[in-house]
C-alpha cells in the first residue's frame, strides 16, 4: 500500500460511479453512489456497495466537499476488497486516468491550496 505516487488524503466525498464497460452497463446503468475514503492527485480508494473488478475503468463524479467543485474523471480499478468496517460495503482503489487537465487543476487546488500551499512539483 506505501507504493504510492502521491500524498494521500483522509477525505470523505461524496463519489457518483458507472462503468464504461458495455457488459456492466446494464447492472450499473443508473449509477452507483459511494464516498471516497482517500484521496490524491493520482487516485482514490472508494468505498461502494458494488463489486467492481480489477481492470474496470469507471467514470467517477466526485464532489469534493471542502472546495464545492465536482471533479469527473475516468478510473481503473487497480484492486478490489471486503470492507474491513463494514461488511455491507467493498473499498476499491482506483488509479485517475485523467484526460483533462482542468481535472488534475481541481484536485490540485482541493488538496494543497488551503492547507499546505499549492506544490511547486507534482508528480504524474
Amino acid at each position: 500500500m506505501d507504493n504510492r505516487k502521491d500524498k494521500r488524503f483522509l477525505e470523505r466525498n461524496t463519489v457518483f460511479i458507472k462503468s464504461t464497460s458495455e457488459a456492466q452497463e446494464a447492472l450499473y446503468r443508473h449509477g452507483i453512489n459511494a464516498h471516497t475514503h482517500d484521496i490524491s492527485l493520482s487516485g482514490a480508494r472508494i468505498c461502494t456497495p458494488h463489486f467492481f473488478p480489477v481492470g474496470s475503468v469507471v467514470r467517477i463524479v466526485i464532489d469534493l466537499e471542502r472546495t464545492h467543485q465536482s471533479v469527473k474523471v475516468d478510473g481503473e480499478v487497480k484492486w478490489t476488497r471486503k470492507s474491513e468496517e463494514d461488511d455491507d460495503l467493498f473499498e476499491s482503489g482506483v488509479e485517475f486516468l485523467h484526460s483533462i487537465s482542468q481535472t488534475l487543476l481541481s484536485l490540485i487546488k482541493h488538496l494543497y491550496a488551503e492547507k499546505n500551499g499549492v506544490p511547486s512539483v507534482v508528480s504524474h
